[in-house]
Formats: structure tokens, C-alpha cells, sequence
């Protein structure tokens, strides 16, 4: 059967997936059904149209897609495969093979994992699956993360997701996906969590956008929670990103992955070591001293962390989507990001103030613990249309780098209408301030660029 290999340019960042024969797959970073290659920004949420038949692959570029495939060396919207031959999505490279290749077989789609029974595969990422499944004897429902083939021969990799297990089977918080157990069978290596019935918060980026102000504070205001019983245990998560916060059908925010947390320790000569980690996190929302060296990532690197992702949940993306690796890095570290009333005027100015001083260069304009953050989000001053400009000062302490306040329109923009905006897209029209015209906003139904033009 013919199979279709990914891997992406960093280790673990590799899957296979056998076709089937006929029938339409999706492909993107986050699509609704189908294929994910979640490591890959540069990868539009639905990508790709991917048709297997008469032993060629058929790869067809979405309409909303914004990156080319790249197929024999030059951008283009469709290919056809043979075995044997690649083409490529931003920096993961896709290779139609006839048998998979053997560090692709192992553990891929079991049925019975030590004790647990396999319902269904939840998803795949970089260093491995995520399935449903339940306990033979109790019936209890879980997560099973189960470490990929690949992953499982490296020493490193092993050790590091034996770690994370260890650690989190300690952590009980109701904002933390809880770690009920760990196990090994043969050479099939597991984490057993919690299973969240619900969606992940990039997942509903994906579905909607952007999210309500209101939302995306209680989302937060849980989220830091979390994070401050993390930093109370000597833990730094490192992570924190849209597709690790799972939403459950009651409404309540979890954290998840400690993959690449890093664990603090008292000692008696040196105050506090590194014990486990050393990857860096997700450049998209990676703090510029954690990406730089990520041994010196604290609790303000979380906060920073934590402020992208506020960020791409009121605008639908985050600070800096374009470029690649090094390019997300250098803005990181030496661009301030653009103001998220730009492409979602409804954010209030207190709020665009918080998360601002969230996201400052040097960690020590930002907050300097979770607590002060929380104390921050704690009231409704953040969903206040106006808020006096002494205010604005105190929620936005030390990040000198951006403008609190918005330039003063004219008398005649004041007392202008509002503009009437419809996205050429998706045909969604929109009520926008007067004050915006010529802005770059961004469709909250289908996320594609909007130029608001004066009437």
C-alpha cells in the first residue's frame, strides 16, 4: 500500500500515514479532518487536497492556502506523484513512498496498549500519538501519549518523555491535565492522562478566528492559575501555546504537554539547576531570552509565552507569522509587535496594555510573577471601552517599547461614521471605526486580510 511520508526540518517532527486509494484527504496544520502537521507554521490550517489513484498522488493547493507546494524545484498550486517523489510545504518535506520506511512501523495504530484498550487515534505530533482509550478492567476513559518508533531509539528523547511523566504524575491542579500513571510495554513507551472531552484553544482559533474579549480572559485568567501552581513547584513549562490549552465541555481551561518543562531544584551551592530539557519551545511564541538560551527561561518567559498566545486568540494570529525560524526569532527579540486593534478593533485599550507588558523584549519589564498578572486580570477594568490614561500606565508598567494609547484622531475622523467593510473572500461585512481606514485588519469569519477603505 502506498503511504506518504512527512518530516519536518527538526528531530521528531516526523509521521507516515498510509493513502487510501480514492478517496480526497485534507492536509494543513490544524484542519478539521484529515492530516495535521502541527509542527509547521508556514503550513495554512487546511493546505492541501491530497487524491491517491492508479498508483499517482494528486496534490492540490486550497484556494485559502497561502503558501505554494514546491515540486521539482519550483513553487506551484498542483502536482502528481510517483513513488519515490517529494514535494514540499514551507519547511516539511512530503515523499510518496510504496512501503513505509521501518522507523515509521512499530506502534502506529495498536489495539491494546499494557492495560488499556485503543478507541481512537485523538492526533499526532512531533514525538508521537495521542489516543482514546479506556482501562480493561475499571473501564476508566484516558489519554494514552504514546512515544513514536522513531523517538522510542532515541536515548535522549526516551529519557526526557520518562521525565516528563515522572514530573507530572506528581502535579494535581483542576487547570493542569492531570498524569494518572506511566508504562512501558515491550518498546512501547506511554503516559497515561486525563481524558479532556472538549477542543484545544487552537483548534478554536482555527474554527472561528478570534475569540470574544470575555472569553479569552476567563481562558487566561485559569491558564495563569496554573502556570502559578507550576512556578510555586520549581517548574518553568516552556511551552505554553494555543494547541497545548484544552477547553473541556464545561468550560474549564486546562494546560497540557510538559514535554519541554524544566524543573528547578534547591541546591546547597548553587541555588537552582536545570534537571531536564533543553529544547526551546514553539518559535511562534518563544520568548526572546528562552530562544537565545533556553536554560535561562523563568516564570517571565511562561508570561511571554502566555501573551502570544492571548495575542493570536483575540486577532486569529500570532505576533509574528511570517518568516521563517530565524526570522520569528529576530522579530522576537527586536520588533515590537503590532497593535492587535489592527486586526481586531474591539480589543479594549487596558486589555492591548496588559498583554503588551506580557510580551516586553527584556523580562524585566514585563511582570515579574504569574500573581502580579493575575492581580492585573482580576477585575473588569480589562473589558472597559475607556479606561483613564493612569490606569493604562499601571496595567502597562515598564514596557516603554510600545505606544499605550493610540494616536488622537482628527475632530473629522472623530465625528466620522463608522466604515462598513466586507471581506472579499468570504463576503462577511463589518462595522469598523472611522479611525481605521487604510488599516490592515483581519476577517474574524475566514481570517483573510482586510484593507478598510473610506466610503
Amino acid at each position: 500500500m502506498a503511504h506518504l511520508v512527512a518530516a519536518g526540518p527538526e528531530t521528531g517532527q516526523r509521521w507516515c500515514r498510509e493513502l487510501p486509494s480514492g478517496k480526497v484527504v485534507r492536509l494543513g496544520r490544524s484542519p478539521g479532518s484529515g492530516w495535521d502537521v502541527a509542527w509547521d507554521r508556514q503550513i495554512s490550517r487546511e493546505h492541501a487536497e491530497l487524491v491517491f489513484d492508479n498508483d499517482l498522488l494528486t496534490v492540490q493547493k486550497l484556494e485559502t492556502a497561502q503558501n505554494p507546494i514546491h515540486f521539482d524545484g519550483e513553487p506551484t498550486s498542483a502536482c502528481v506523484l510517483d513513488y519515490e517523489d517529494t514535494f514540499r510545504i514551507g519547511q516539511t518535506v512530503f515523499q510518496l513512498v510504496e512501503q513505509p520506511p521501518e522507523s515509521s512501523t512499530g506502534p502506529a495504530d495498536p489495539q491494546h496498549i499494557g492495560e488499556y484498550v485503543i478507541s481512537s487515534l485523538l492526533g499526532t505530533g512531533g514525538m508521537g500519538s495521542v489516543y482514546m482509550a479506556s482501562h480493561v478492567d475499571t473501564g476508566q476513559v484516558v489519554a494514552l501519549k504514546v512515544l513514536g518508533s522513531e523517538q522510542s531509539n532515541n536515548p535522549e528523547l526516551l529519557r526526557r518523555f520518562q521525565l516528563e511523566g515522572e514530573v507530572a504524575r506528581e502535579l494535581k491542579h483542576l487547570n493542569l491535565v492531570e498524569v494518572l500513571d506511566t508504562g512501558s510495554t515491550g518498546d512501547i513507551h506511554y503516559i497515561v492522562q486525563e481524558f479532556v472531552d472538549g477542543i484545544d484553544v487552537g483548534q478554536l482559533i482555527s474554527q472561528r478566528g478570534s475569540l470574544p474579549v470575555k472569553r479569552s480572559i476567563s481562558i487566561i485568567r485559569q491558564l495563569a492559575e496554573s502556570l502559578a501552581y507550576l512556578h510555586h513547584n520549581n517548574i518553568i513549562h516552556r511551552d505554553i501555546k494555543p494547541s497545548n490549552l484544552l477547553i473541556s465541555r464545561d468550560g474549564t481551561a486546562k494546560l497540557a504537554d510538559m514535554g519541554v518543562a524544566r524543573l528547578l531544584e534547591e541546591e546547597s551551592d548553587s541555588g537552582q539547576r536545570t534537571v531536564v530539557g533543553t529544547l526551546v519551545g514553539t518559535v511562534d511564541y518563544i520568548a526572546p531570552e528562552q530562544a537565545n538560551d533556553s536554560h535561562t527561561a523563568d516564570a517571565r518567559s511562561d508570561i511571554y509565552s502566555l501573551g502570544c498566545t492571548w495575542y493570536e486568540m483575540l486577532t486569529g494570529s500570532p505576533p509574528f507569522p511570517d518568516g521563517n525560524l530565524t526570522a520569528k526569532i529576530t522579530a522576537h527579540a527586536t520588533q515590537s509587535p503590532p497593535d492587535p486593534r489592527e486586526l481586531n478593533p474591539d480589543i479594549p485599550a487596558g486589555l492591548v496594555a496588559v498583554i503588551m507588558r506580557m510580551m516586553a523584549k527584556l523580562p524585566r519589564q514585563r511582570h515579574q510573577t504569574i500573581q502580579e498578572l493575575l492581580d492585573d486580570i482580576a477585575t473588569d477594568t480589562l473589558v472597559q471601552p475607556e479606561v483613564s490614561s493612569s490606569v493604562l500606565a499601571a496595567l502597562a508598567e515598564s514596557a516603554g517599547e510600545f505606544r499605550l494609547e493610540a494616536p488622537q484622531p482628527t475632530t473629522e475622523a472623530a465625528t466620522a461614521k463608522p466604515l462598513v467593510v466586507r471581506c472579499s473572500n468570504c463576503g462577511q461585512s463589518y462595522k469598523v471605526r472611522a479611525e481605521l481606514a487604510g488599516k490592515r485588519l483581519k476577517c474574524r469569519e475566514c481570517g483573510k486580510p482586510i484593507k478598510a477603505q473610506a466610503q
